[in-house]
């Protein structure tokens, strides 16, 4: 990210498998002790401790500190395939969809990413998502947020609770309290129907994918174009900017559908590369 002021460079996401909510954490340093913070500030006191962590394999994460972390309190940690890392494609769609909403917030103006970060991350956690029809948030605690309009064109519950005639606000409390135990009582139903919609979209995804995928496979020394990723670009980055850069050599293979590559002066660059987001140049 752009360095904003005091430093902050650098946003750690956190976002929940079904759910989709988000938290993140901007730091100006990705160390193991940040991170430790983070787990147990943003989730385990809020949210309690979870089963499963699954992160990538850079140093930050895999690391002695955080894996003891994880062992007293009973989390499995878990490290996405240095061969497939869309293992853990729910932070990446998590990453790009923060991005997208900060880009469209700032106009130009990138260093402020710091101060729009909780706006883009309210607009991501209360907006329904096309699948499901549902919010992370109402997936989350069982009911629709009183957004901004609500306020200004007071809508029917807002205009309830605002009526402090004592008998008045009685009932409207004892009527709300019905109601959020309706929603308590049916907001399992509802994630198991959201739960429901995402694997039919998931399987008509794969149908597609499979008809018109072409597996890529490389050896050594072929000339291949690496994908640009979120990482490689900044919030300046325009929408036009190439998908794709290079050429790299491939260096070695280094597992299943895993490359390491080099630049054509003999440079190895760092990790390995999912054979996914290669394609072969040529010239």
């Amino acid at each position: 990210m752009p360095t904003a002021m005091k430093n902050y460079k650098w946003i750690l996401v956190a976002v929940d498998y079904f759910t989709k909510w988000i938290e993140a954490k901007p730091l100006t340093q990705p160390s193991a002790q940040n991170i430790e913070n983070f787990l147990w500030a943003n989730i385990v006191c809020r949210y309690g401790i979870p089963m499963v962590i699954i992160t990538d394999n850079c140093t930050p994460f895999a690391n002695q500190k955080i894996h003891d972390f994880c062992g007293e309190h009973q989390i499995n940690l878990k490290y996405a395939s240095v061969w497939h890392p869309h293992t853990n494609g729910q932070a990446e769609a998590a990453n790009k969809n923060i991005l997208n909403i900060l880009k469209k917030r700032l106009d130009g103006a990138k260093a402020r990413w710091l101060e729009e970060l909780p706006g883009a991350l309210w607009a991501y956690n209360t907006a329904p998502f096309e699948v499901t029809q549902e919010s992370p948030f109402s997936l989350s605690f069982g009911m629709d947020v009183v957004i901004p309009v609500e306020l200004e064109h007071l809508s029917p519950r807002v205009e309830a609770a605002a009526n402090f005639e004592p008998e008045a606000l009685q009932t409207w409390v004892n009527e709300n309290n019905d109601s959020r135990r309706v929603d308590l009582d049916l907001l399992e139903q509802k994630r198991e129907l959201a739960a429901l919609k995402r694997l039919e979209h998931k399987r008509r995804i794969e149908r597609y994918y499979n008809r018109k995928v072409n597996p890529r496979t490389f050896i050594q020394g072929d000339l291949v174009l690496k994908r640009r990723l979120l990482a490689d670009s900044n919030l300046g980055v325009l929408m036009l900017e190439q998908n794709w850069e290079g050429p790299y050599i491939v260096r070695e293979i280094a597992g299943p559908n895993a490359y390491y590559l080099m630049t054509s002066e003999g440079t190895q660059v760092p990790m390995s590369w999912s054979g996914d987001d290669l394609k072969k140049f040529y010239a």
